[in-house]
């Protein structure tokens, strides 16, 4: 499930050639109606809001351009030449399309017709289709009409894309590889899916020849049993290529072929993350590296005329960069660095990437490597005023311990997550703390958090188990366990951190947002028989953003019916199981008050899941508020709604006290 709900990208300077040119938007003074009130205080939205209105860069080295979305009163899709001094205020509208009204994933630039390609939907509700738009004219293509695609990826002359379509509904869905002639928009079905190997999401990688594709399954529709088969296309055929008895989640390949026959692919089949090859004339895989510490990113880079592999290994406490020789595995440079990195964009030796931390919002860099070094060049970041406006918490990596024994250590589990201290914390009697209920843990910048510091509130973001980036093995601590010991790593969170601070749990707090919507619902009404563990909080308070409160009602109407397979088990197997984990039929146990806000265009956690929770939990006579968003989807978009949420939590958070 998506780990975000909502995120804010803010960066402000752009750097061509060394040379800078500030960026001051008009937004950046604050209206009145971007201003939150919350025990005494005015916090100002607008410089998180609207400070720096830009987003979602996407640079493209072969279109020389830069593509971002600017939010206003709508959002804008603008371009702007790479070359000169650019000023990002000065950036072209390509489209008439507000984008906050949709979902829009994975932009890439096809440099053979100029286009502009996307998966997304038309009215935020995640019905997911392959479109197309012509940056000179607006000319907007819807060229697929499918309920969703899983994965796409265009040949190497860029004329054809392939993608992998979800069809049908509930029980009748199936997965459908599909060639799409991308001039004249002809479609060709390939192969569908069967039952024991279901197709799943992920870019197809295309054969250089394009005789065929690698695409990713699963078996059984087991997420733990993910596998990458090879589909012909002049025979209609697939064939398995992965051993189907090694549990791996979700391998996927990468796109550029080391030769005819050979590709690279991820997998954690040994517990990490790892690159291996796999060469179909042979039928013969093997490592590239064997890292105890998941693989991120990788990008096959030319340098000197040679190939080498860049790989960056990723955890939440740090990562490092490697330059591996291809013929040994062996890393020729290698660099630590404490922030998160993602590639977007290659040519020969030299990267553009984002970077961002926990302390330090959003940046891009040109990432140069050579066989001495790795060089970075600023290309955009956040000017020191704006972030003066936004930075009001201290971050600080702690562990705790939790119920069980670590069998590498033979003592108590410790737990990892970071502690966001507010730099002007609420008084002492009014002081809460706020814990995340899954999906935390990560060095990476958040909005919310920092608006929640300047508001004077402690956040608390946790690793529970399952959580990814320690290894295949912590992961999967919850197949099968959903609710179950994972809530009791977060009550001990709540414990830990309500002795730590001083602040009684009656001002102790778990928020979250989809999986941790449902974790959040999960901890308020935790039985706590549960497991055998006898654990239990009494929280002060919950907000939850999408969750859902019955899993089989969510496991029949949502759109990743696998994932609730994997993390909960099996609807027709173990009903009785899920409907004891489903916070729905624990209504009556609920300690402290609850918040519920949801799209009414979700359907990813269809907002049923959130009406019927209220309900039930108002004829207990609990203390719940339910507040829906018109038109909005998973997440919540747009100025005006992204304002009114966070006012709807300070209304809420008020309510402690009365």
């Amino acid at each position: 499930m998506q780990q975000a709900i909502t995120a804010f990208i803010l960066g402000a300077i752009l750097l061509v050639g060394g040379c800078s040119v500030p960026v001051t938007d008009p937004a950046m003074d604050s209206t009145e109606g971007r201003k939150a009130h919350f025990n005494g205080r005015e916090i100002d939205l607008g410089p998180y809001v609207e400070g720096f209105p830009y987003s979602s860069f996407h640079p493209y080295y072969d279109a020389e351009k830069l593509f971002y979305m600017k939010s206003g009163e709508i959002t804008e899709l603008l371009e702007l030449p790479l070359t000169g001094q650019p000023d990002l205020r000065n950036g072209k509208p390509i489209s008439t399309i507000d984008f906050s009204t949709r979902n829009v994933w994975n932009i890439s630039y096809n440099d053979a017709d100029k286009h502009l390609y996307w998966t997304g939907d038309e009215r935020n509700d995640e019905v997911i289709n392959l479109t197309r738009l012509d940056p000179e004219t607006g000319t907007v293509e819807k060229l697929t009409d499918v309920p969703y695609i899983f994965g796409w990826k265009w040949n190497e002359a860029k004329d054809k894309a392939a993608y992998i379509a979800r069809l049908g509904d509930k029980a009748n869905r199936l997965g459908e590889v599909r060639l799409l002639d991308l001039k004249t928009g002809e479609e060709q079905a390939i192969i569908q899916d069967k039952a024991d190997m279901r197709f799943t999401w992920g870019a197809p990688s295309w054969q250089p020849e394009g005789k065929g594709v690698v695409i990713n399954a699963l078996r059984d529709a087991d997420r733990s049993y993910g596998n990458l088969v090879y589909v012909d296309f002049e025979k209609g055929t697939s064939t398995l290529l992965t051993d189907p008895s090694k549990r791996r989640s979700f391998p996927y390949t990468y796109p550029e072929w080391l030769d005819e026959n050979t590709f690279l692919y991820f997998s954690n089949e040994s517990g990490y993350n790892n690159v291996y090859y796999y060469d179909l004339l042979d039928k013969k895989t093997g490592p590239i590296t064997e890292f105890t510490q998941d693989v991120g990113e990788i990008e096959l880079l030319t340098i000197e005329g040679e190939q080498y592999l860049f790989v960056v290994t990723s955890s939440f406490i740090q990562n490092e960069f490697y330059l591996i020789d291809l013929e040994t595995g062996k890393p020729i440079l290698q660099k630590s660095v404490e922030f998160g990195v993602g590639i977007m964009d290659l040519k020969d030796n030299k990267m553009m990437v984002s970077i961002s931390s926990n302390a330090a919002m959003f940046r891009i860099d040109e990432l140069t490597v050579t066989l001495d070094t790795f060089a970075f060049q600023p290309l955009i970041d956040v000017p020191e005023d704006l972030k003066k406006r936004v930075y009001h918490a201290v971050p600080s990596r702690i562990t705790f311990p939790t119920f069980d024994t670590d069998p590498a250590t033979g003592e108590a589990r410790q737990l990892h997550a970071y502690l966001y201290t507010p730099k002007n914390p609420l008084p002492k009697d009014q002081q809460m703390v706020m814990i995340q209920s899954f999906y935390g843990g990560g060095n990476s910048f958040s909005t919310r958090t920092q608006i929640l510091a300047e508001a004077g509130i402690h956040v608390l973001s946790p690793s529970p188990r399952g959580s990814r980036g320690f290894g295949q093995e912590f992961a999967a601590l919850n197949d099968k366990d959903l609710g179950g010991d994972e809530i009791v790593d977060v009550i001990y969170a709540a414990r830990y951190i309500s002795e730590k601070l001083g602040i009684p749990p009656s001002r102790v707090g778990v928020y979250g947002g989809s999986h941790g919507g449902y974790a959040t619902m999960r901890s308020l009404t935790f039985p706590p028989e549960t497991n055998g563990r006898n654990e239990s909080f009494d929280w002060g308070f919950g907000v939850s953003h999408a969750g859902f409160s019955d899993i089989i009602h969510f496991y029949e109407n949502c759109n990743i019916p696998d994932w609730v397979t994997l993390e909960a088990g099996d609807p027709k197997t173990e009903a009785d199981k899920l409907r004891d984990r489903s916070p729905l039929y624990h209504a009556d146990k609920m300690k402290g008050k609850l918040l519920l806000t949801h799209g009414t265009n979700d359907n990813r956690v269809p907002i049923a899941g959130s009406r019927m929770m209220a309900d039930s939990l108002k004829k207990y006579g609990k203390d719940v508020t339910l507040v829906e968003f018109e038109g909005q989807g998973h997440g919540i978009k747009g100025l005006d709604n992204t304002v009114r949420n966070y006012q709807v939590w300070f209304d809420f958070l008020e309510t402690l006290d009365k």
